[in-house]
């Protein structure tokens, strides 16, 4: 998959407008349809951007592999987890960061 396809489809499972996109990755709405269509590439500032906005790695974006890893995003403090997870993995992950955050309170405490 290109990454022309890896937007597209990153985009429409986040729901997202073309112009809505461009408003959160500071850039136009036909510069997201030319990404797209493949007749252009963002510069590496913007791919960049755009890799931390989905949170995915550059290699899943450029199609060099076909999952998204867990990722951490400090300006949003927020976890992205990997997509193709059942519920019951989601739960886990997220009961597995809630132990870690409370025994680090309890070693702060200390």
């Amino acid at each position: 998959m290109m990454f022309s396809e890896r937007l597209f489809t990153l985009r429409d499972e986040n729901r997202l407008t073309k112009v809505k996109l461009a408003k959160e990755l500071g850039t136009t709405r036909q510069l997201i349809a030319m990404y797209e269509n493949g007749t252009t590439l963002p510069t590496i500032s913007l791919f960049s951007t755009i890799a931390d906005y989905f949170g995915v790695s550059a290699d899943y974006l450029l199609g060099r592999e076909d999952y998204a890893e867990l990722s951490y995003n400090r300006d949003k403090e927020c976890i992205y987890l990997p997509r193709g997870l059942t519920d019951e993995d989601n739960t886990l992950i997220k009961d597995f960061i809630s132990m870690v955050y409370k025994r680090r309170s309890k070693k702060d405490e200390k």
